[in-house]
């Protein structure tokens, strides 16, 4: 059982921009995560870690040579809370 997520802790911005971006792709390394969402690497970990122990995104970690690639997707999970998060803000005429 994942811990329940409320809006409030979603409007975090650098977690906001993280799941925003990661419901458009299928999935993202961080390179990616840094360049669309212009957050440091520290912020974009912080936001993987807590969407992840909420299970709003899956994490695996992929080696090429000796280089390990973090690569991070929404799940299902995710994708409906952005939604709603999104759905919630055009109530408001803030999206």
């Amino acid at each position: 059982m994942t811990p329940e997520v409320n809006e409030r802790e979603l409007l975090v911005v650098p977690r906001f921009k993280v799941l925003g971006f990661l419901c458009q792709v299928e999935e993202a390394d961080y390179p990616a995560l840094v360049e669309f969402t212009e957050l440091s690497i520290p912020d974009i970990s912080r936001s993987v870690g807590f969407l992840a122990d909420r299970g709003l995104v899956q994490v695996r970690k992929e080696r090429a040579g000796r280089v390990a690639h973090t690569i991070v997707r929404a799940t299902p999970e995710g994708i409906r809370e952005f939604r709603a998060l999104l759905e919630g803000l055009r109530k408001y005429g803030l999206s």
